[in-house]
């Protein structure tokens, strides 16, 4: 480039003033903003070529101290050309006294002016944005994304209008009502699910029948769905709060307008982040939970520490197996690690040995550690669970069972507490995974977040001309 001509400073204001550029200190924390002058940059080679035909047409903004605030991209323009001085503008900002971000928020201010590339936009809104509330709002929009499944009945000849009868045991209603709405962090809950909370504080069945307690037995279990149906019905059980895990049902989707699906895609736009918190851990760590009732439960707790988690329903299919064996090896990791949620009967401890077995030699998986999380005889003892029935005397374990306990008596798993099996569950989980190293990873996952969140706002700007909400 030819050399620069002399400066033109009779259109500058009286608060300008020529400043040698060796003077000139650039505050370091402007790289955590902006991008670098480079002269391969198209924009910086046409700003350098301006600066060398026309000279400098605004002059920079120091702080009292001499910390550059904005022109960093002239600045280094000027020493590209060997320019010695450049004209300067002192503004009553102490930049040095302030703390890393005051000097980030100073920065952004005097910069408004310049055009900015995505990323520089990006890195500004990460200013305004707290990396907990980011993980939490992410963490929302995680729990909202999961849709209730619910059940369906074919398209039948109906027959004739049949109201149903209104409820007239309003007592148990009440209680039902309560066990419910106590476990409002858990729905959608199972009927099973109320029937075992029911039973640590029985209602009567019928308000005006003392010996109509709630029991144990398939005569109440009956009471209580009816219940139900008539409740979600009349509205006095909200109809999300109560599923039907065995029968699901597929949306037929569909928009009633072009608008209404950009609307709904803009929503969605950069939501469905989760980093994959156990990728620093050494073992690959898999739940297998026999009851599929009982999957939102312990789906619940898995999806916070990122790990699958396979309903069985009984002894299971081949096919989990296979998807099981072969996330293992697709991990690298060298150990598998099993929490396996099984119920207290002859065929709970078998389910559990078989398909840790059914790993080892069928897909050739030898480093396995299984672990029987619950229930166990410890757990129904200590915690007095409910049991209606006997094992099976079918069951080709039952001798086995029988000779371990000297008891028939067994329990399900939908009658432990839903906080019992969710804490057992987390102790079991970090008794076997590098806590600090997993903690780690959250905290990465947040500051994952207020980035997303800051593209998020980058890119609805550059939509709609405003900031996403």
């Amino acid at each position: 480039m030819a050399k620069p001509k002399k400066q033109d400073k009779s259109h500058f204001s009286e608060y300008a003033v020529s400043l040698p550029v060796s003077l000139i200190q650039v505050a370091p924390e402007n790289d955590l903003l902006y991008d670098r002058f480079g002269i391969a940059n198209r924009d910086d080679a046409d700003l350098a070529i301006s600066i060398r035909d026309k000279g400098i047409q605004e002059p920079l903004t120091l702080s009292n101290d001499q910390f550059l605030l904005s022109g960093h991209r002239r600045l280094a323009a000027a020493k590209y050309l060997g320019l010695q001085e450049v004209p300067c503008r002192l503004v009553e900002v102490d930049f040095y006294q302030l703390t890393t971000t005051e000097r980030l928020e100073v920065l952004r201010l005097y910069n408004q002016q310049r055009e900015k590339s995505p990323g520089e936009r990006i890195k500004e809104k990460l200013l305004d944005i707290d990396p907990k509330d980011a993980h939490q709002e992410l963490k929302r929009r995680r729990l909202d994304s999961i849709l209730l499944k619910g059940a369906t009945d074919a398209n039948v000849k109906m027959g004739a209008a049949k109201k149903r009868a209104s409820i007239t045991t309003m007592r148990f209603l009440a209680k039902a009502q309560s066990v419910i709405l106590d476990n409002r962090e858990y729905w959608p809950l199972t009927v099973r699910r109320v029937h075992y909370l029911l039973l640590n504080d029985p209602p009567l069945r019928h308000d005006k029948k003392p010996g109509s307690v709630y029991v144990n037995d398939k005569a109440s279990y009956k009471a209580l769905t009816n219940l139900l149906i008539r409740a979600r019905l009349s509205g006095d059980v909200p109809m999300a709060s109560i599923e039907d895990s065995t029968r699901p049902i597929q949306d037929g989707g569909g928009f009633s307008t072009f608008e209404a699906f950009v609307a709904q895609e803009t929503e969605r736009f950069l939501i469905g982040y989760t980093r994959n918190l156990m990728q620093g851990q050494k073992i690959h760590v898999e739940i297998m939970l026999e009851k599929n009732a009982l999957r939102t439960v312990i789906e619940t707790v898995a999806r916070e520490y990122c790990i699958p988690c396979t309903t069985g329903r009984g002894f299971s299919s081949l096919s989990p197996r296979y998807d099981l064996a072969r996330r293992f090896k697709q991990s690298g990791k060298a150990r598998l690690v099993l929490l396996m949620l099984t119920d207290f009967d002859p065929d709970g401890d078998e389910i559990a040995a078989s398909f840790a077995r059914s790993l080892r030699d069928d897909f050739n998986i030898q480093n396995i550690h299984a672990v029987k999380v619950a229930l166990t005889a410890e757990d129904v003892q200590a915690h007095d669970l409910p049991s209606d029935m006997d094992a099976k005397v079918s069951s080709l374990n039952y001798q086995k069972f029988l000779k371990k306990y000297r008891s028939t008596k067994v329990v399900e798993l939908d009658a432990a507490p839903v906080k019992l099996l969710q804490s057992k569950l987390r102790e079991a989980i970090e008794s076997v995974i590098d806590v600090a190293e997993f903690n780690a990873q959250v905290e990465q996952e947040a500051q994952d977040s207020a980035h997303i969140q800051a593209y998020r706002k980058v890119v609805f700007e550059a939509i709609n001309g405003r900031a996403a909400n």
